[in-house]
């Protein structure tokens, strides 16, 4: 039990002093102090540790040698003897090296004898008595401190466990879903175009209910699995050189299916010489099919839902938008639009809710290319969702990376920018290899542009130190790869680092390094 000393007198303290005119002298000089109501004197180390056995003391002022005992001995015992009194050490001969050793063994003050009176030794009672109870007090909150840490690591550990166990859940599940929708939807789709016999309209209207419910839960599943890669920091971007009317033409053709279904009219307005864009085009086909089956699923039947795009040359970028004539969204719900499980409003038809996820995967993806969604809204009169992808440009899609290490890392301050090249003499089909193989080394925030068919620019969120780190992952999944390509081995990889700078202080250097580097070259577009 921890004893909580007055800072104020009468005090009690046990004196243990071997000479009995010393032991005078200090117990005088207690008396005229008028602050200490219990003097107890012992001439002997071993004595005075019998006195705690059944006496407990305010402070005690201990001879530095004693008969029974070293002085450093006499310390070490007494504070470990009774670790919650203070103790001031007399002493006849000052020693600022043996006065040092007593205040790190324990000891709060050091007095000697011929030099004390009453004013010096009230003085040194009331702050040794303070500083060991602060002390003490500091002990316990460490001690509280260690084992609430111990506590949080253990939670900790649970909670990981708890949420691997449950993305590993949702993982099995959603992969599990795959195959009976897949054959849910091929049967259906052999039926519908008469393979196995005639179908009538009524049948064939059915039919293609059927496949458009599958198609709806392959979307949630895909929305769970991103939600779940996203939490787990999985869900990385093959960015690159992109043409938007080639990710609209492969969206299209499910979504018109889907619309003529609910008896809605849809309309494609794509800006003519669109800006080629940089970005991961299954992510942006997934905003896409996201935004598009949300306006569908609050559309009423007959009414219009355009998609369309737009250069946007002062921000370097294309603005694409999804406008339909739902029942729009009231201004309070449109900040949480984008929140997990949140439902754009209640105008939905009942059989085609979702789980809330659509828009927040949307939001996301956006962000992942580097991009930024938007919605804008009024009750009755529809909702236009638009997001950007940054122009095909690797000086501004460097300036968007630094900028959004700067806002949303601040774990991640240097950003090193490396050349690549492969051998002249490499094969088309084995230089596409290595350009995979590089993507698949890339984590959500380091970007790649492919600046010639045998030549890359990386921009990694890494310093000198990671830098090393990041080539031995490389060579070591190089070589790793190799050992199991039917194609033969990987080339030999050569990198060298261009320069590395702070996201925060260098942006204007980084951005234009990497203009420099891409002028010279010319950047593929896939």
């Amino acid at each position: 039990m921890i004893r909580t000393l007055p800072s104020q007198g009468p005090w009690s303290v046990l004196l243990i002093e071997d000479d009995d005119g010393h032991a005078e002298l200090v117990r005088r000089t207690l008396v005229n102090t008028g602050d200490f109501n219990e003097i107890r004197r012992v001439s002997r180390l071993a004595e005075a540790t019998r006195c705690f056995d059944t006496e407990t003391f305010d402070v005690i002022l201990a001879d530095l040698t004693l008969p029974d005992s070293e002085p450093m001995e006499t310390v070490t015992t007494l504070c470990e003897r009774v670790p919650q009194t203070p103790l001031v050490m007399l002493t006849a001969l000052a020693d600022d090296r043996v006065a040092m050793s007593a205040l790190q063994s324990g000891a709060q003050d050091y007095l000697t004898k011929d030099g004390i009176n009453s004013d010096i030794l009230r003085s040194s009672i009331r702050y040794a008595i303070q500083r060991h109870g602060t002390t003490r007090e500091n002990l316990r909150l460490m001690r509280r401190l260690k084992e609430g840490k111990r506590l949080l690591k253990r939670k900790n550990r649970r909670l990981a466990r708890l949420y691997r166990t449950a993305q590993q859940f949702v993982d099995n599940v959603s992969h599990e879903f795959r195959t009976p929708l897949t054959v849910i939807k091929e049967y259906a789709s052999l039926i519908d175009e008469g393979l196995i016999g005639p179908v009538n309209a009524e049948q064939q209207r059915m039919l293609n209910v059927v496949i458009d419910r599958s198609d709806d839960l392959n979307t949630m599943v895909d929305d769970l699995l991103d939600v779940s890669k996203l939490e787990s920091g999985l869900l990385c971007a093959w960015r690159k050189n992109c043409r938007l009317e080639e990710v609209v033409h492969n969206v299209l053709p499910g979504i018109e299916r889907k619309a003529a279904l609910q008896s809605i009219r849809l309309e494609s307005d794509l800006e003519p010489g669109l800006a080629d864009v940089y970005c991961d085009g299954d992510k942006v086909a997934r905003v896409l099919i996201n935004l598009l089956v949300n306006a569908i699923k609050f559309s009423e039947p007959q009414g219009l839902v355009r998609l369309w795009a737009r250069n946007h040359g002062a921000g370097n970028e294309v603005v694409v938008g999804v406008t339909d004539e739902g029942p729009g969204i009231a201004a309070e719900h449109l900040e949480c639009i984008f929140d997990r499980f949140q439902q754009a409003g209640a105008g939905a038809r009942a059989s085609t809710k979702g789980v809330g996820l659509g828009l927040c995967i949307a939001k996301e993806l956006a962000e992942i290319n580097l991009g930024a969604i938007a919605v804008e809204s009024e009750l009755g009169h529809g909702s236009t969702f638009t997001f950007t992808i940054p122009m095909a440009c690797p000086a501004e899609a460097a300036s968007r990376l630094v900028k959004r290490l700067a806002t949303h890392r601040r774990d991640a301050d240097r950003v090193t920018i490396l050349c690549g090249q492969v051998d002249e003499s490499l094969s088309r089909e084995l230089c596409n290899d290595v350009d995979a193989f590089f993507n698949y080394l890339l984590r959500r925030d380091d970007l790649l542009f492919r600046t010639g068919p045998r030549e890359w620019l990386f921009l990694l969120p890494i310093g000198d130190n990671e830098l090393a780190q990041f080539l031995e992952r490389l060579e070591s999944t190089r070589q790793n790869a190799n050992r199991n390509r039917p194609n033969g081995p990987l080339p030999e990889i050569s990198l060298a680092v261009a320069g590395v700078f702070s996201a925060r202080s260098q942006q204007e250097e980084l951005v234009a390094t990497v203009a420099r580097y891409a002028a010279a070259k010319e950047v593929i577009c896939v």
